[in-house]
């Protein structure tokens, strides 16, 4: 009953569906209100914003650091470079000089290294005088030297000091072409300007050894007291280092993908990371790849991160960190702090909101459903009761209904009785008009609906069943399975007939019409006009003498084949003729010619098995066979080798005593040429065919097409 009721446009169905729709439609101008009263939006805005904020001021302190504190070396330099006399070449000595306003320099702009490289006279030489030293965590102790260590320069001042050489110190620092930026650029462009604090240049990470820990640099320009550019000095800040001031909880709790610095040069559209923190961040983000980002709100620079390992829509935040002045040598190389955030963080307030909509909607949906269903279902009880009983009654049977105590239903009910009585008088009437015609016709009708099946008597009889195997077949199921059955052996070349293997076999045209739920056919028996076409049709397209096909019959099957070839396979055309036949004729009589050619079709048809081969005979002495279904050319012309090989060995014994084998020449077209119509195939094969007969009688020729 549930089923019954909920089928479309049903009463408990319509009714149902009313009260849904009055719900959801106040559910819709709810949703309506917050959605184009830009509540979803303001909230994603304001999660953008949250997102700027804390992106931007992360870039502000990270920015301080770097312009005021890291880069605050100019009361040094200054000392710095009057300490160096211009007479001053010893850089063991100038270090000594050196060496109190270096450590002070670390000290107090908090980095985790200082140095100073000179330039040398050797222009072929890649090792710099330079005093270069590091403390690995420089705010942990500020009151004493001995958590220095000397990367390079003289140990005798790292003794007077009292400083450890590093595991990776050098006398002299080795530059190559993959760390000497930090020193060649402030280097190449000392000459623009005496004020070296312009000149002051961030690198990109890099190793001064392969050992070494990574870091990034700021350097400029050091001059001697008479203003002559002697080397560079600069800070350097160690990866590790650095990225502490990008905490990833600053932006997520848990799981934070959290800070990375980029780099783009040049006006570059494409930005590179170049500082990258934590494993889930170098797991998740392509390191080696640029960073595609699709904007999303250009007022505060939120994009989507495109390419990245995750599943998940990840954002990112980009501000741009100014290190440089306008109109310097470096201002076209551009830094920049992204920071990441996955969707169900950042918008999870905007989430929720919609989770809290959807659930309110599916609440009301069901509620509605339900008290629906229920109110309605009392409403359409009766009806219901009705129409089941309606359904289960047996229709090929007079129907006799339940009253229901209403008027309007039982009035329906009346009028029910009354149209099964007249339907089933009209199918009573339609059985004995077809029974007096007296014609082999039978006729059914199946309701797709409710499963009612009515046949005529004839119906079965045509079909070769018998009286108790009718019983089988009066539900819907198996009735159909009975058409299935029928329709799975049309006959070929004849429309809507089919074939039932019977003893004897019969074949039926069945003519099917659908209007609406119900499917009409009409089945007639036709197997004795089937029977006289298959007679003409052998008369037609058979040899009288060898019943092989004649010259159309051949050419009907060839072009059957060629519509339902496979193109993995390989196929042949051969034409045949057979040898000396006149001179049997002559000698002995048409009866032993006749004799001669069966001999030779018998033969013929030896050449492969009848599921790869279609022979045909096409003039007296005249023969086509086409060859088809092999794996290889190899395999298809080795049969026809054997076939020749053959012919010796079977001989006819004629009226004088003599035996002698049929003589045959060939000639073989491969069928490898899709241009090519039937007549041109046997075109090219007949020329094979003569070549063999002027050439080599008694053997086979391939076309040279």
């Amino acid at each position: 009953m549930a089923k019954f009721m909920w089928r479309p446009k049903s009463i408990v169905s319509r009714l149902t569906s009313l009260v849904l729709i009055i719900i959801l439609f106040q559910t819709v101008l709810l949703a309506g209100t917050l959605i184009f009263g830009g509540v979803f939006d303001q909230a994603e805005k304001n999660a953008y914003q949250a997102f700027y904020d804390k992106v931007n001021n992360r870039k502000e302190y990270v920015q301080r650091e770097m312009k005021n504190r890291w880069t605050n070396l100019d009361p040094y330099v200054s000392t710095m470079e009057k300490s160096i006399a211009s007479d001053m070449f010893d850089s063991d000595l100038i270090f000594s000089e050196m060496m109190d306003q270096l450590i002070a320099m670390l000290r107090t702009t908090q980095v985790t290294g200082a140095y100073i490289i000179l330039n040398h006279e050797d222009i072929n030489s890649n090792r710099y005088p330079a005093l270069y030293i590091r403390d690995y965590d420089p705010l942990s102790n500020i009151y004493s030297d001995d958590d220095i260590y000397m990367i390079s320069g003289p140990s005798d001042l790292a003794k007077e000091y009292k400083i450890p050489l590093d595991q990776t110190w050098q006398y002299h620092l080795k530059l190559t072409a993959d760390n000497d930026s930090f020193f060649i650029n402030p280097y190449t462009y000392a000459a623009l300007t005496s004020k070296a604090s312009l000149l002051g240049y961030w690198s990109k990470p890099f190793r001064l050894s392969e050992s070494d820990v990574p870091i990034i640099t700021y350097s400029m320009p050091l001059f001697d007291n008479s203003g002559k550019l002697r080397g560079i000095v600069g800070i350097e800040v160690t990866l590790n280092y650095l990225t502490d001031f990008f905490p990833a909880t600053d932006l997520q709790p848990r799981d934070s993908l959290g800070y990375l610095i980029a780099y783009r040069k040049d006006g570059n559209e494409e930005m590179m990371p170049v500082v990258m923190e934590g494993a889930l961040q170098k797991r998740m983000i392509l390191e080696d790849e640029p960073l595609k980002l699709k904007s999303l709100d250009t007022n505060r620079n939120i994009y989507e991160l495109m390419n990245h390992e995750g599943k998940e829509v990840i954002y990112a935040s980009v501000e741009k960190i100014g290190l440089y002045q306008y109109n310097t040598p470096f201002e076209d190389e551009q830094w920049y702090i992204v920071g990441f955030m996955r969707e169900d963080y950042l918008l999870s307030y905007v989430k929720r909101i919609q989770q809290i909509l959807t659930i309110s909607l599916l609440l009301s949906i069901v509620l509605g459903a339900v008290g629906g269903s229920i109110i309605s279902y009392q409403v359409s009880k009766p009806i219901i009761n009705l129409a089941k009983e309606v359904k289960e009654t047996d229709k090929t049977k007079i129907l006799h209904l339940s009253s229901t105590g209403l008027l309007e239903l039982d009035e329906l009910s009346h009028a029910i009785e009354v149209a099964n009585k007249l339907m089933l008088d009209s199918a009573s009437r339609l059985s004995k008009i077809i029974e007096m015609v007296a014609l082999p016709i039978g006729a059914f009708e199946m309701n797709k609906s409710n499963g009612n099946v009515f046949v005529t008597e004839q119906f079965f009889e045509i079909l070769g069943y018998e009286s108790a195997q009718t019983e089988t077949f009066k539900n819907k199921d198996a009735f159909k399975a009975l058409l299935d059955n029928l329709f799975s052996a049309p006959e070929p070349d004849e429309e809507n007939v089919y074939r039932i293997n019977t003893n004897p076999i019969r074949w039926i045209r069945i003519n099917v019409t659908i209007v609406n739920d119900l499917v009409i056919g009409v089945i007639m028996n036709v197997t004795d006009e089937i029977l006289d076409k298959n007679e003409i049709k052998r008369d037609r397209d058979l040899d009288s003498l060898t019943k092989l096909l004649n010259r159309k019959g051949f050419q009907w099957r060839f072009e059957a084949w060629e519509k339902s070839k496979t193109t993995n396979t390989v196929a042949a055309l051969l034409m045949f003729d057979l040898d000396n036949l006149k001179i049997i004729n002559d000698t002995y009589g048409h009866k032993w010619g006749d004799q001669y050619i069966i001999k030779a079709v018998e033969r013929l048809q030896s050449i492969a098995d009848t599921e790869h081969q279609i022979l045909g005979r096409r003039s007296g002495d005249e023969f086509v066979l086409l060859l088809h279904g092999f794996e290889s050319k190899a395999a298809l012309r080795e049969n026809v080798i054997q076939f020749f090989k053959a012919l010796k060995d079977h001989l006819i014994e004629f009226p004088d005593g003599s035996r002698k084998p049929v003589m045959i020449s060939g000639g073989l077209m491969w069928y490898e040429h899709p241009e090519l119509s039937y007549e041109e195939l046997l075109h090219y094969a007949d020329e094979a065919l003569y070549e063999s007969k002027r050439h080599k009688k008694g053997d086979f020729t391939e076309s040279l097409y």
